[in-house]
Protein backbone atom coordinates (compact mmCIF):
# COMPACT_ATOMS: atom_id res chain seq x y z
CA UNK A 1 0.00 0.00 0.00
CA UNK A 2 1.40 3.20 -1.39
CA UNK A 3 2.36 6.65 1.34
CA UNK A 4 -0.18 8.94 0.81
CA UNK A 5 -0.01 12.18 -0.39
CA UNK A 6 3.27 13.88 1.52
CA UNK A 7 1.25 17.24 2.48
CA UNK A 8 -1.62 15.66 3.52
CA UNK A 9 -2.35 15.16 7.39
CA UNK A 10 -1.58 11.76 7.05
CA UNK A 11 1.05 11.89 5.04
CA UNK A 12 5.15 11.32 5.06
CA UNK A 13 5.88 14.86 5.56
CA UNK A 14 4.28 15.67 9.16
CA UNK A 15 5.23 12.31 10.29
CA UNK A 16 8.58 12.71 9.52
CA UNK A 17 8.44 16.13 11.36
CA UNK A 18 7.33 14.54 14.69
CA UNK A 19 9.03 11.83 14.66
CA UNK A 20 12.46 13.72 14.35
CA UNK A 21 11.46 16.73 16.24
CA UNK A 22 11.39 13.91 19.40
CA UNK A 23 15.03 11.90 17.81
CA UNK A 24 17.83 11.61 20.55
CA UNK A 25 21.22 12.60 19.38
CA UNK A 26 22.81 10.45 17.03
CA UNK A 27 19.62 8.53 16.65
CA UNK A 28 19.13 6.73 13.13
CA UNK A 29 15.86 8.11 11.40
CA UNK A 30 13.61 5.47 10.36
CA UNK A 31 10.77 7.51 10.14
CA UNK A 32 9.83 6.99 6.55
CA UNK A 33 9.60 3.03 6.96
CA UNK A 34 7.80 3.42 9.87
CA UNK A 35 5.49 6.00 8.35
CA UNK A 36 4.98 3.40 5.58
CA UNK A 37 4.52 0.69 8.44
CA UNK A 38 1.63 2.69 9.77
CA UNK A 39 -0.11 3.52 6.23
CA UNK A 40 -0.16 -0.41 6.07
CA UNK A 41 -1.21 -1.28 9.14
CA UNK A 42 -3.94 1.01 8.63
CA UNK A 43 -5.24 -0.09 5.11
CA UNK A 44 -5.54 -3.87 6.27
CA UNK A 45 -8.40 -5.85 4.74
CA UNK A 46 -9.77 -6.43 8.32
CA UNK A 47 -10.60 -2.90 9.31
CA UNK A 48 -13.62 -0.47 8.33
CA UNK A 49 -13.70 2.14 11.66
CA UNK A 50 -9.89 1.92 12.99
CA UNK A 51 -8.63 2.76 9.38
CA UNK A 52 -6.41 5.61 8.46
CA UNK A 53 -9.44 7.59 7.40
CA UNK A 54 -10.14 7.70 11.78
CA UNK A 55 -6.28 8.74 12.36
CA UNK A 56 -7.01 11.72 10.09
CA UNK A 57 -9.58 12.77 11.85
CA UNK A 58 -8.29 12.53 15.50
CA UNK A 59 -5.43 14.17 13.80
CA UNK A 60 -7.72 16.83 12.93
CA UNK A 61 -9.23 16.98 16.44
CA UNK A 62 -5.34 16.95 17.77
CA UNK A 63 -4.95 20.38 15.81
CA UNK A 64 -7.52 22.16 17.13
CA UNK A 65 -6.39 21.44 20.90
CA UNK A 66 -2.53 21.01 20.74
CA UNK A 67 -2.13 24.50 22.18
CA UNK A 68 -3.87 23.10 25.24
CA UNK A 69 -2.08 20.14 26.37
CA UNK A 70 1.12 19.74 27.93
CA UNK A 71 3.23 17.22 25.60
CA UNK A 72 1.74 17.80 22.05
CA UNK A 73 4.37 15.24 20.76
CA UNK A 74 3.61 12.71 22.92
CA UNK A 75 -0.38 12.96 22.03
CA UNK A 76 0.53 13.30 18.59
CA UNK A 77 3.05 10.06 18.83
CA UNK A 78 -0.12 8.20 20.98
CA UNK A 79 -2.97 9.20 17.88
CA UNK A 80 -0.35 7.90 15.39
CA UNK A 81 0.33 4.46 17.15
CA UNK A 82 -3.24 3.85 18.92
CA UNK A 83 -4.90 1.63 16.83
CA UNK A 84 -1.97 0.34 14.76
CA UNK A 85 -2.20 -3.52 15.42
CA UNK A 86 -6.23 -4.25 15.21
CA UNK A 87 -6.81 -7.88 14.89
CA UNK A 88 -10.79 -8.42 15.60
CA UNK A 89 -11.90 -10.02 19.09
CA UNK A 90 -8.74 -9.49 20.64
CA UNK A 91 -8.07 -7.69 24.10
CA UNK A 92 -4.70 -6.27 23.75
CA UNK A 93 -4.94 -4.42 20.93
CA UNK A 94 -3.74 -1.46 22.49
CA UNK A 95 -0.72 -2.90 24.40
CA UNK A 96 0.44 -4.25 21.31
CA UNK A 97 0.05 -0.88 19.34
CA UNK A 98 1.90 0.42 22.51
CA UNK A 99 4.45 -2.20 22.72
CA UNK A 100 5.15 -1.65 18.97
CA UNK A 101 5.45 2.19 19.48
CA UNK A 102 7.89 1.50 22.44
CA UNK A 103 9.95 -1.08 20.04
CA UNK A 104 10.20 1.17 17.05
CA UNK A 105 11.49 4.21 20.06
CA UNK A 106 13.88 2.05 21.75
CA UNK A 107 17.34 4.34 21.70
CA UNK A 108 15.41 6.39 19.65
CA UNK A 109 12.89 8.62 22.02
CA UNK A 110 13.87 9.48 25.54
CA UNK A 111 12.75 7.29 28.31
CA UNK A 112 10.25 10.14 29.61
CA UNK A 113 8.45 10.49 26.21
CA UNK A 114 8.19 6.88 25.70
CA UNK A 115 6.47 6.30 28.92
CA UNK A 116 4.31 8.75 28.14
CA UNK A 117 3.15 7.85 24.85
CA UNK A 118 2.96 4.31 25.92
CA UNK A 119 0.17 5.18 28.71
CA UNK A 120 -1.53 7.76 26.36
CA UNK A 121 -2.46 4.82 23.82
CA UNK A 122 -2.72 2.99 27.24
CA UNK A 123 -5.74 5.41 27.75
CA UNK A 124 -7.91 4.76 24.81
CA UNK A 125 -8.75 0.69 26.28
CA UNK A 126 -11.35 3.35 27.81
CA UNK A 127 -11.43 1.80 31.54
CA UNK A 128 -10.64 4.51 33.60
CA UNK A 129 -6.64 3.85 33.63
CA UNK A 130 -4.13 5.49 32.14
CA UNK A 131 -6.07 9.22 33.26
CA UNK A 132 -3.44 10.78 35.77
CA UNK A 133 -3.14 13.92 33.20
CA UNK A 134 -5.08 16.20 31.38
CA UNK A 135 -3.21 15.13 28.36
CA UNK A 136 -4.59 11.53 28.67
CA UNK A 137 -8.22 12.96 28.98
CA UNK A 138 -7.56 14.62 25.74
CA UNK A 139 -6.04 11.57 24.25
CA UNK A 140 -9.62 9.46 25.52
CA UNK A 141 -11.65 12.36 24.33
CA UNK A 142 -9.93 12.63 20.27
CA UNK A 143 -10.73 8.84 20.32
CA UNK A 144 -14.03 8.88 21.42
CA UNK A 145 -14.92 12.32 19.21
CA UNK A 146 -17.16 10.35 16.54
CA UNK A 147 -19.90 9.90 18.84
CA UNK A 148 -20.85 13.80 19.27
CA UNK A 149 -20.29 13.69 14.96
CA UNK A 150 -23.38 14.61 13.24
CA UNK A 151 -25.82 11.51 13.58
CA UNK A 152 -25.25 10.47 9.94
CA UNK A 153 -21.48 10.22 10.29
CA UNK A 154 -22.04 8.71 14.22
CA UNK A 155 -24.16 5.97 12.49
CA UNK A 156 -21.78 5.62 9.47
CA UNK A 157 -19.40 4.99 12.38
CA UNK A 158 -21.29 2.57 14.31
CA UNK A 159 -21.97 0.56 11.42
CA UNK A 160 -18.17 0.20 10.32
CA UNK A 161 -17.38 -0.71 13.87
CA UNK A 162 -20.23 -3.93 13.92
CA UNK A 163 -18.64 -5.05 10.63
CA UNK A 164 -15.30 -5.36 12.30
CA UNK A 165 -16.76 -7.63 14.61
CA UNK A 166 -18.09 -10.39 12.57
CA UNK A 167 -17.15 -12.96 14.98
CA UNK A 168 -20.04 -11.69 16.84
CA UNK A 169 -23.89 -12.29 16.78
CA UNK A 170 -26.14 -9.58 16.64
CA UNK A 171 -26.96 -9.94 20.34
CA UNK A 172 -23.98 -10.22 21.29
CA UNK A 173 -22.32 -7.58 19.80
CA UNK A 174 -24.73 -4.88 20.40
CA UNK A 175 -24.69 -6.21 24.09
CA UNK A 176 -21.45 -5.39 24.79
CA UNK A 177 -21.67 -2.17 22.82
CA UNK A 178 -24.54 -1.28 25.14
CA UNK A 179 -22.39 -1.60 28.16
CA UNK A 180 -19.78 0.46 27.11
CA UNK A 181 -21.87 2.62 25.75
CA UNK A 182 -23.56 2.79 28.91
CA UNK A 183 -20.53 3.19 30.78
CA UNK A 184 -19.88 6.34 28.76
CA UNK A 185 -23.24 7.81 29.14
CA UNK A 186 -22.92 7.47 33.32
CA UNK A 187 -20.09 9.20 33.68
CA UNK A 188 -20.41 12.73 35.25
CA UNK A 189 -19.48 14.33 31.78
CA UNK A 190 -19.09 12.17 28.89
CA UNK A 191 -16.04 14.26 27.56
CA UNK A 192 -13.36 14.39 30.26
CA UNK A 193 -12.13 17.95 28.87
CA UNK A 194 -13.76 21.13 28.63
CA UNK A 195 -12.66 21.76 25.10
CA UNK A 196 -14.53 18.70 23.92
CA UNK A 197 -17.57 18.96 26.35
CA UNK A 198 -18.54 22.25 25.08
CA UNK A 199 -18.20 20.74 22.07
CA UNK A 200 -19.74 17.57 21.43
CA UNK A 201 -21.26 16.11 24.97
CA UNK A 202 -24.87 17.09 23.87
CA UNK A 203 -24.75 15.67 20.51
CA UNK A 204 -22.85 12.53 21.63
CA UNK A 205 -26.20 11.73 24.46
CA UNK A 206 -28.60 12.83 21.89
CA UNK A 207 -26.80 10.37 19.21
CA UNK A 208 -26.64 7.76 21.75
CA UNK A 209 -30.58 7.92 23.01
CA UNK A 210 -31.57 7.69 18.99
CA UNK A 211 -29.12 5.09 18.25
CA UNK A 212 -30.62 2.77 21.51
CA UNK A 213 -34.16 3.51 20.57
CA UNK A 214 -32.86 2.36 16.81
CA UNK A 215 -31.32 -0.98 18.40
CA UNK A 216 -34.71 -1.75 20.70
CA UNK A 217 -37.16 -0.87 17.97
CA UNK A 218 -34.76 -3.59 15.51
CA UNK A 219 -34.83 -6.35 17.75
Amino acid sequence: MASPAVNSIVGLDRFQDLWRRCLVEGARDDSASIHQRLVNSYCEPQRHYHTLAHIEHCLGLFDQCKSLVSNPDALELAVWFHDVIFEPGRHDNEALSKELYLYLSIKVHVPELRELVGRLIMATLHDGSSLEDDDARYMVDIDLSSFGLSWDEFLQDSDNLRLENPQLSDAEYYFNQGNFQNHLLGRERFYLSDFFSQRYESRARENLALYFERIRQSS
